[in-house]
């Protein structure tokens, strides 16, 4: 075994070092990263259209096939967290990369499964999973890393990309899942088209991906000293809550529902009470001691106790989860809804619903920082939360019985909808990853990307638990019934927007808005200065690393500061 990985790892190390870094340019490679990080949406996606093709090959129930996509969720939402942290550690170049080639393996893997048993085309699925919540955090971290110091004007533009990778490719796996279902090999074409995707992505990332060179902060930890139980702990918790939650879409009256939830609730909330209430108690009360005394002492803890300083980290958490939640439950509506009731074919609901990521990809090719400071990022929250929720209205009012229903309450509204959140991520994103210091960037976002999983599920449980099992209405009396049941789901997702909006107006705070001074009109030149440089690429060693590892930081009223 021992000469196996060292087969395997000589060339890697040879790959990484063909290309010398001065000859590496960060917005070709940020561009690359963008490409593979486009798989972890696309995963989720499709399966929403395959699943009918996976439910005839595999002659099994909608139930059954249902979990190809919940497989896939479970591990991705329960290792995210986990993953932000070990990118934080090994660097999350190093973790990018091993993520993204598990994902391509795991690919190959199920084009190859047989079709005789569904079950373990699932658990493979579970483990792409796994390799896909390592892409999220890293590609934050990474961002985070690349456009900082002189090239922290460039971290927006980064950000819109980031958005589009991950949001605006929604639409376009809805219709390549239902393309692919729609070929002689159905669903295992998919799969055989992310193996290559992955393939090509993972082989010149490995050449040219520039490693991020490690704050003082990153030196002092180590993968030894992560906090292991307490990962566990998260791991465990948040797979049962996911778990339950995917369960609770059936029958929340099954034990199968209710028990995985409520024991994976109070196991997620034992890792934080062991680690702030225990392990932190104990390194403040021993922090005079030498740390080789007692391994508790080395312990990195998973939740730094620095996240609490983030502007609005609590706020924006519970929000961002929320339109996670709401963003699931409107593509949801569209797909049953068109399908179900209106009788399209899969790659006709696919181009109705991609209305929301056409919404999404408008908004980020139109996004100006400029315009946004003219207005007030706050109030821009606010008009996002707003606009939010009247397009959810608009939406509801979609009826079977009129034959341009779409046109009138579908097109416009989805559209809309997803440029309001376009509008949300924009900001959220910038906020956070401008405010975060660097060595924390990968357990922050992890933190982020956890509760929007889980807010996910919920979302994706509210629908069937609402709606019920669905199948094709072929009377106007049983479309009529699924109208009604749709409309009850119309009035919860109203009610989270209600929330998102209350919660923007009363705890959204942000600084007074700064006057430029002297320093900071200096900096701009410098700025200015490297323009050339940048044009011309990667430079080395030549980029100096602020000294507590923070990048430029994005105010809530749009101002740009650097942050010490």
């Amino acid at each position: 075994m021992k000469n196996f990985f060292s087969l395997v790892r000589e060339p890697i190390i040879w790959a990484r070092t063909v290309v010398p870094l001065e000859k590496r340019n960060r917005f070709v490679v940020y561009f690359f990263i963008l490409l593979a990080t486009c798989l972890d949406n696309l995963n989720s996606a499709t399966a929403f259209t395959l699943q009918g093709n996976i439910q005839q090959a595999f002659n099994t129930d909608s139930s059954t096939a249902s979990w190809v996509l919940s497989g896939y969720a479970l591990t991705l939402g329960s290792f995210i967290m986990v993953s932000g942290k070990i990118s934080d550690v090994i660097g999350p170049h190093n973790l990018y990369l091993g993520g993204l080639a598990v994902i391509w393996i795991c690919a190959l893997i199920c084009a190859c499964i047989p079709s005789s048993t569904v079950i373990t085309l699932i658990v493979f699925r579970a483990i792409q999973g796994v390799g896909a919540s390592a892409l999220v955090p890293s590609t934050l971290a990474i961002a985070a890393n690349y456009f900082s110091g002189p090239y922290a004007k460039y971290l927006p533009g980064a950000v819109v990309g980031f958005i589009l990778a991950l949001t605006g490719i929604f639409g376009v796996a809805l219709i390549l899942g239902g393309a692919f279902s729609e070929t002689s090999i159905g669903y295992k074409s998919y799969f055989y088209f992310v193996f290559a995707y992955g393939l090509v992505m993972n082989i010149i990332l490995l050449f040219l991906i520039i490693p991020i060179e490690k704050t003082e902060e990153h030196k002092k930890m180590k993968l030894k000293n992560i906090d292991f139980i307490g990962s566990a702990l998260i791991i465990i918790g948040i797979l049962l809550m996911i778990l339950g939650l995917t369960e609770g879409g059936d029958n929340w009256k099954k034990p199968k529902a209710y028990v995985p939830l409520v024991v994976g609730f109070f196991t997620f909330l034992s890792s934080f009470f062991f680690e702030m209430f225990y392990l932190k108690r104990f390194q403040e009360k021993n922090k005079h001691r030498d740390k080789s005394e007692d391994w508790r002492l080395q312990i990195d803890l998973i939740f730094p106790p620095e996240i609490i300083h983030i502007p609005n980290f609590l706020p924006i958490l519970i929000t961002c989860g929320m339109y996670f939640a709401t963003f699931t439950m409107v593509t949801a509506i569209g797909v049953l809804y068109y399908g179900s009731i209106e009788g399209d074919s899969p790659i006709i609901v696919a181009l109705k619903v991609a209305s929301i990521s056409a919404g999404v990809i408008f908004g980020a090719t139109t996004y100006r920082q400029s315009y946004y400071s003219k207005i007030g990022v706050r109030n821009m929250f606010i008009i996002s939360a707003a606009v939010s929720l009247g397009t959810c209205i608009w939406f509801s009012r979609t009826n079977f019985h009129s034959h341009k229903s779409y046109w009138k309450f579908g097109f416009v509204s989805l559209f809309l909808y997803g440029y309001a959140l376009n509008v949300f991520f924009n900001i959220y994103i910038s906020v956070v990853v401008s405010n975060t210091p660097l060595h924390l960037q990968g357990v922050v976002n992890g933190v982020y990307q956890t509760c929007s999983q889980v807010c996910l599920s919920v979302g994706n449980a509210l629908v069937p638990s609402i709606v019920g099992n669905v199948v094709p209405a072929t009377t106007e009396e049983m479309k009529q019934h699924l109208h009604n049941k749709f409309q009850n789901i119309f009035y919860v997702l109203m009610g989270f927007h209600v929330v998102i909006l209350i919660v923007m107006i009363l705890f959204v705070r942000g600084p007074k808005k700064l006057e430029e001074t002297d320093a900071e009109a200096e900096v701009k030149t410098e700025d200015k200065m490297v323009f050339d440089d940048v044009e011309k690429g990667y430079d080395g060693n030549s980029l100096e690393k602020e000294e507590e590892g923070h990048c430029a930081a994005i105010s809530l009223h749009g101002d740009s500061s650097t942050t010490n």
